[in-house]
C-alpha cells in the first residue's frame, strides 16, 4: 500500500505549484517568460470582471510574497524556479490594457524589457529581503510599461 501524504507535503506540493507557475519556472530555456501567459490567461477570463481581476492580482502579490520568502530560504535569492513574481505583476499592466492582440504583444514585450534590463531603481529593489526583493522589482517593471501603455493610450489610442 502507498504511503500517506502529510498535511505539510500537500501545502508545499501547493507552494511550489503557485511559485513556480505550474512548474514553467523550471523550463530551461525562459521561464519567466513562458510564466507570462499563466497572466495572459487571467487577464482574458478576468478582465471583464474588474474586481474579481483586481482582487486576483492583489492575492497573488501577497501570496507572492509569502511564498517567495519561505521558498527563498531554500532554494537561494531570487531562484530563477520562482515565476509568481512575473506572473503576478504583469496583470498590473495587463489591466490597463485593451484586449487585442497588438496592444497584448507591446505590454508584454516592454514588461519582459522591463524585468530582463532592470533600469534603476528596479535592480536596488532585488536586494529587498525574501519575498519584497522578489516581487518589488518585478512590480516596479510592472509600473514602468504600465507608464508607457496608459502614455500612449493617451495619445495614440491602441
Amino acid at each position: 500500500m502507498g504511503r500517506e501524504i502529510s498535511e505539510k507535503e500537500k501545502i508545499n506540493f501547493f507552494k511550489k505549484i503557485i511559485a513556480t507557475g505550474f512548474y514553467l519556472g523550471y523550463l530551461p530555456i525562459a521561464p519567466a517568460t513562458f510564466a507570462c501567459i499563466i497572466s495572459i490567461v487571467i487577464w482574458y477570463f478576468l478582465i471583464p470582471f474588474k474586481i474579481i481581476f483586481i482582487t486576483t492580482g492583489i492575492l497573488l502579490f501577497i501570496i507572492g510574497i509569502l511564498i517567495s520568502n519561505q521558498l527563498g530560504k531554500t532554494w537561494g535569492k531570487d531562484p530563477h524556479q520562482i515565476v509568481i513574481d512575473e506572473y503576478t505583476t504583469l496583470l498590473l499592466p495587463l489591466y490597463f490594457t485593451p484586449r487585442r492582440i497588438i496592444p497584448l504583444l507591446l505590454t508584454f514585450i516592454l514588461f519582459r524589457i522591463f524585468d530582463i534590463i532592470k533600469p534603476p531603481p528596479i535592480r536596488s529593489l532585488e536586494k529587498l529581503p525574501g519575498g519584497w526583493g522578489i516581487m518589488l522589482d518585478d512590480l516596479l517593471a510592472a509600473l514602468y510599461t504600465t507608464i508607457i501603455i496608459v502614455l500612449i493610450q493617451n495619445f495614440y489610442p491602441l
